[in-house]
C-alpha cells in the first residue's frame, strides 16, 4: 500500500519535447537505418562468398570423380598392365608382336 501512495504522488505528464530531443531521436533513427544497411550488405557479401565456395567445392568434387575414374584401378594388376602398355609402351613377355615391313 505504501508503494501505491508513493506512486500516486508522481504523475507522468508528457512534456513538449525540446529541439535537442528531436535531433537526438532523428540521429538515432538515422544511425539505426545505416547500421541495418551495413549489416544487410555484409550478409549479401557473405552469401556471395559462400556460393562461390560451394561452386568451387562442386568443381573439385567433379574433378575428384574424374580422377578416380581415370586412376581407380591403378593398384590392380589390370591397371598396372594398362599403364605399362599405353603410357610406357611395354608389352607382356609372352606376347608376340608382328610388325609389317615398310
Amino acid at each position: 500500500m505504501r508503494i501505491r501512495k508513493m506512486l500516486s504522488r508522481f504523475q507522468l505528464v508528457p512534456k513538449r519535447s525540446t529541439r535537442l530531443t528531436k535531433i537526438v531521436v532523428a540521429l538515432t533513427i538515422v544511425l539505426a537505418v545505416v547500421a541495418i544497411l551495413v549489416l544487410h550488405s555484409a550478409t549479401l557479401n557473405a552469401q556471395a562468398e559462400a556460393d562461390a565456395w560451394r561452386d568451387e567445392a562442386q568443381a573439385q568434387e567433379q574433378e575428384k570423380s574424374a580422377l578416380e575414374k581415370l586412376f581407380g584401378n591403378l593398384g590392380t594388376l589390370e591397371g598396372i598392365k594398362d599403364i605399362a602398355e599405353n603410357l610406357l609402351g611395354l608389352t607382356d613377355p609372352d606376347t608376340v608382336i608382328i610388325q609389317p615391313e615398310n
